[in-house]
């Protein structure tokens, strides 16, 4: 398994690399396409997936929220950095298992995952009409998990390595603005034993281009 992540990390340097090499070789030939600005501030959901991370928090969120500011190397290529807070959740009334420990009642338990991500994307067709995107990033992952049950609370906290991989499309919505619609894979790799992985479903408002 580490062996997998291992090789996963390295596909995703690789990945950036290659689009940020691209990118830095096609600019000076291209130098009256570069510069341009967007922000895409969305409303995500979340699925969680992996046996890990459904074993402490299992069914879908509707709390999250991402934004993701890019800037335009050359034409359909884009590099940037993502930001999101994204949140799990699970009720039950069985046997929880905390932290450190199990106890019977009444418990809930909650992930909060903020993601801090260096960001590459590819877009395709006329900047006028729906443009079909896909992206990958890699960077840093906090997460909190956290359990209750009645009085009792127990939560830890880590920093993970992360990656993400994500496709959509954008709607136009007059010159300078879009509606985009994408799903996106995160994973925070394992940390001290932990690991979790999730997908986003968001919908957005994107400006600036």
């Amino acid at each position: 398994m580490r062996g997998l992540e291992a090789r996963t990390r390295g596909r995703v340097t690789v990945a950036l690399a290659a689009l940020v090499t691209v990118g830095g070789t096609l600019a000076p030939v291209s130098a009256q396409r570069t510069g341009r600005w967007t922000v895409n501030v969305q409303y995500s959901t979340l699925l969680p997936i992996g046996d890990e991370t459904k074993a402490f928090a299992d069914g879908f969120s509707w709390r999250g929220g991402t934004a993701d500011i890019e800037r335009e190397v050359i034409d359909h290529l884009a590099i940037g950095a993502s930001l999101g807070w994204h949140v799990l959740s699970e009720e039950n009334a069985a046997t929880n298992q905390l932290l450190k420990g199990a106890i019977t009642g009444t418990g809930f338990r909650y992930v909060n995952s903020v993601p801090l991500i260096l960001t590459g994307s590819v877009t395709f067709g006329s900047r006028d009409g729906i443009q079909p995107f896909f992206g990958v990033g890699g960077g840093t992952i906090w997460v909190e998990r956290r359990a209750e049950v009645g009085s009792i609370v127990t939560e830890e906290t880590r920093w993970h390595t992360g990656a993400t991989g994500e496709v959509g499309v954008r709607l136009p919505r007059g010159r300078r603005a879009r509606f985009t619609v994408g799903a996106r894979y995160q994973r925070a790799f394992e940390m001290d034993g932990v690991s979790w992985e999730y997908v986003t479903f968001s919908l957005g408002y994107l400006f600036g281009n």
